[in-house]
């Protein structure tokens, strides 16, 4: 029996036999489920390992394994209403998990939704959770906070950061246009000490209005932190002094940097950014101020994040991007521990993510691109691995389709790099094609199992997955070609994309649907209505139809006005509401020109991209007679955080792809 709620204790790893050739595709269940095991962590002993649980019926909960005894210590069930978003050990008694949950307000006499995220401590030996940090005065008010360290030198303590409102620092209004916004809010971002036990946090150092990040020593002590200035383009980092600040770094009109902790000697910040050709590059910056050292420069691939030492915090690696992600090694030792593991497991991607103290055991997340993930604790002394649980049992024994990696050319002659999962026992050639634009669109696709891809591909159809002009994890050059190119060069590529795919005959021209979600649901309108000859269908989920209504959503939930970074991000990113360009790449102002039947999806929570979307674009299309399904996913939010809608959505778009593709 597979055993996803406890340890199956095995001598040598698991492998499951591969399911039939004639066997049918699984049901939209095994897919659409919630991951059943997530964010399994080892607590710093290496005696007990905490993990959610969430079975395919009912609600989710924090699960606690002791290794020694092979007995659970605890089970702890979420609340309803309350979305898991992830967890960590405080120590080897605490363990920290982070909720989300849908809130509402009034403003200007309409109703506002939200997401409000809180961290909780619980205890293995049980009693009440303690909420960390933002129970107490304005920070009620404010959405989430960071936690930034769970080693701080002090027993039952963490560094957590937070915005909060700061009487002092608040300027009243004059009536002139000289007051008011973020500089004047009197919110700030301070950095707090926890205590686990009571959740009371004490006040350790105030930013000011920008301030926007802290860096920490091993200690708990602030070293450092970042301020950015979104309407001026002002970005600065400045040292710890004494009781003051010096700055060491002021830069204008090149964006946010980021900056990912210290050296191991605890002596320079590592930050990383683009030089003047637009590579990335990672730096240190000493704290004394004196120059910066190049320590790492790609041109065609993404700093993706800096991998630290679970205890330290000292850097050990750099996550590169590119179209099947690397990491460059910077600890011979934490190199070779993870070599270790991955020589047990060949052909798959191995994340070693959770260790002991004593390195004697570590978690590691196994999968590929056709293989869900399974996660393992595996124990060096003993010289075995065994498995935790695994993310989507049912598909243990499933054959999946086969990922390629590949790229083709733009228009303009750019290679843009794409993945193209098959159908099982597929031929590769004349296949209905799924052209499935990702989100964000600052996001991307990676070389790994990938549930909405897969699912389409046990129904037959072919997966293009373009990695379009404006995609993160292939360099800055490529991220900033997206600015302001909303339906324009980012549509282009994919679009050559869909027609590199006929041209090759893979894909049958007249079995064609565009699906995505989120940017990529803005990318299947777009392709309905600027490319209309070219799809049967069109799925939108959770997507963008509006542009200038879009960008108007953002600047009234602002509550800093110009001086937001959401608001100075969206604005860089799609352009001005007013702009010609604007109004013109929105597919509901362009509902005339779509031919291809559409079905629109919007989950009814959705915090960011808001219900009134789609809406826009079924009533433009209903009043043109246009063929189109609103469908309202009610309850969920933007990810579809629930089985029981993102079921909803996998069986309506089955749905319409049998009807218009078959």
């Amino acid at each position: 029996m597979r055993v996803a709620f406890a340890l199956a204790l095995i001598a040598s790893f698991l492998t499951h036999p591969a399911q039939s050739a004639a066997a049918d595709p699984p049901p939209a269940e095994a897919f659409g489920t919630i991951p059943q095991v997530t964010a399994v962590d080892l607590s710093p002993g290496g005696n007990l390992i905490a993990w959610c649980y969430t079975p395919p019926a009912g609600a989710a909960a924090i699960v606690i394994f002791d290794v020694g005894t092979q007995k659970y210590r605890r089970t702890i069930p979420l609340e309803p209403g309350l979305n898991f978003r992830s967890l960590t050990w405080a120590d080897d008694e605490t363990v920290l998990v982070t909720v989300s949950t849908l809130a509402t307000r009034n403003r200007s006499r309409a109703e506002e939704h939200y997401e409000v995220y809180r961290t909780f401590a619980a205890d293995v030996a049980g009693g009440p959770s303690r909420m960390l940090l933002m129970r107490d005065g304005a920070r009620g008010f404010v959405t989430g906070s960071d936690l930034l360290a769970t080693r701080t030198g002090k027993p039952k303590t963490v560094l957590m950061a937070s915005l909060d409102f700061s009487a002092s620092s608040a300027q009243p209004e004059t009536g002139s246009r000289l007051a008011g916004g973020r500089r004047d809010s009197g919110w700030v971002y301070s950095l707090y000490e926890v205590d686990t036990r009571t959740g009371k946090g004490r006040l350790i150092e105030s930013g000011n209005s920008f301030t926007d990040g802290w860096v920490v020593d091993a200690r708990g002590a602030a070293l450092a932190r970042t301020d950015w200035n979104p309407k001026s383009e002002q970005f600065s980092v400045l040292a710890k002094a004494g009781n003051g600040w010096r700055e060491i770094l002021h830069e204008e009109h090149r964006g946010e940097r980021t900056v990912h902790g210290l050296t191991a000697d605890e002596t320079a910040l590592l930050i990383s950014g683009t030089n003047e050709q637009g590579a990335e590059r990672l730096e240190a910056l000493p704290l004394d101020g004196s120059p910066r050292k190049v320590l790492l420069e790609e041109s065609s691939a993404s700093i993706a994040y800096v991998l630290r030492d679970r205890f330290s915090r000292a850097p050990v690696g750099v996550m590169l991007g590119g179209q099947d992600a690397t990491v460059r090694w910077l600890d011979p030792e934490a190199e070779k521990q993870a070599q270790k593991v991955m020589a047990a497991f060949p052909g798959k991607k191995v994340a070693v993510y959770s260790r002991s103290e004593d390195n004697q055991r570590v978690v590691a997340e196994v999968q590929g691109p056709s293989s869900p993930p399974v996660y393992y604790l595996v124990d060096f002394a003993a010289k075995k691995a065994d498995i935790v649980g695994e993310a989507y049992p049912a598909l243990a024994n499933v054959k999946l389709g086969e990922v390629r990696m590949l790229t083709y050319k733009a228009r303009d002659g750019a290679d843009v790099p794409a993945y193209l999962t098959l159908p099982p026992n597929s031929t590769g050639k004349n296949l209905p094609l799924v052209v499935l634009p990702h989100g964000g669109p600052e996001a991307r696709d990676e070389y790994r199992f990938d549930w909405l891809a897969q699912f389409f591909a046990t129904r037959g159809y072919a997966v293009l997955q373009p990695q379009f002009r404006g995609s993160t994890g292939f360099g800055e050059a490529w991220r900033k070609a997206g600015y302001s190119q909303w339906g324009l060069l980012m549509q282009d590529d994919v679009t050559d994309g869909l027609k590199a795919m006929i041209d090759q005959g893979i894909a049958d021209s007249k079995r064609v649907c565009i699906v995505g979600w989120s940017y990529g649901g803005y990318a299947a309108l777009a392709g309905a209505a600027f490319t209309p000859d070219l799809y049967r269908c069109v799925v939108s989920i959770n997507g963008v139809s509006d542009l200038p209504q879009m960008l108007s959503y953002e600047f009234q939930r602002a509550a800093d006005g110009e001086e937001s970074g959401s608001v100075a991000y969206w604005r860089s990113h799609i352009g001005a509401a007013t702009d010609r360009a604007v109004v013109e790449k929105s597919p509901a102002r362009a509902a005339a020109q779509v031919k291809a039947p559409v079905l629109l999806l919007t989950a009814t929570n959705d915090t960011v991209v808001p219900c009134l979307q789609s809406e826009m674009m079924a009533r433009a299309l209903k009043t043109l007679d246009k063929p189109v399904t609103l469908v309202e996913v009610k309850g969920d939010d933007h990810w579809l955080s629930q089985t029981a809608t993102r079921l909803q959505v996998l069986k309506e778009t089955e749905k319409f792809l049998q009807a218009h593709l078959q």
